[in-house]
């Protein structure tokens, strides 16, 4: 991926001889030339497009987890909590949620993530608290939704809860 303001001959130029000289090709087939400004572009499970600045009016890049990456993330989630899996120990479950949930956080939080993250949270929550109530055989979802709320899914039961903010924003704010 490069960002270019000008023609992309140049760099394209640059990039084949760099991998050239590590004995590696560019793909040319996944190769695409792409106008930020006019279009996103998704690369490495982030989707890239540049974008204005609501107050200052400025172009910035918007870099923020694509669509596939949280439809990813939300079926692995579901996996992790079907039905079938309450046979197992509620803590090796919430185990296994907690470590999917880290490592796609700790990857995907970065800059504009905040919506990402608030998806992936909330459908974390969702899928505990349904695999809670088929654990404990609970049949009124309005029910469910008092005897699990949000707070205890992490007090009580060790969900981890992804954060809300881009990771740079709370460092920065901590100065």
């Amino acid at each position: 991926m490069v960002l270019c303001k000008k023609g992309v001959e140049e760099p394209l130029k640059v990039v084949r001889h760099v991998l050239g000289r590590l004995d590696l090709s560019l793909n040319e087939t996944k190769t695409h030339i792409v106008n930020a400004t006019d279009a996103s572009f998704d690369f490495l499970g982030f989707t890239l497009q540049m974008s204005r600045g609501a107050k200052s009016g400025k172009p910035y890049p918007n870099v923020r987890p694509s669509d596939k990456s949280v439809k990813k993330i939300k079926t692995r989630l579901t996996a992790l909590t079907q039905r079938e899996l309450t046979c197992i120990p509620l803590e090796d479950m919430v185990r296994n949620v907690n470590r999917s949930l880290r490592g796609w956080t700790n990857y995907f939080h970065y800059r504009d993530s905040s919506l990402a993250m608030s998806k992936v949270r909330s459908h974390a929550e969702e899928r505990l608290r349904t695999h809670l109530r088929k654990r404990h055989k609970v049949k009124d979802r309005g029910t469910t939704l008092k005897r699990f709320r949000s707070a205890n899914l992490y007090e009580r039961y060790g969900l981890y809860k992804p954060p809300k903010e881009a990771g740079w924003k709370s460092a920065h704010a901590s100065v």
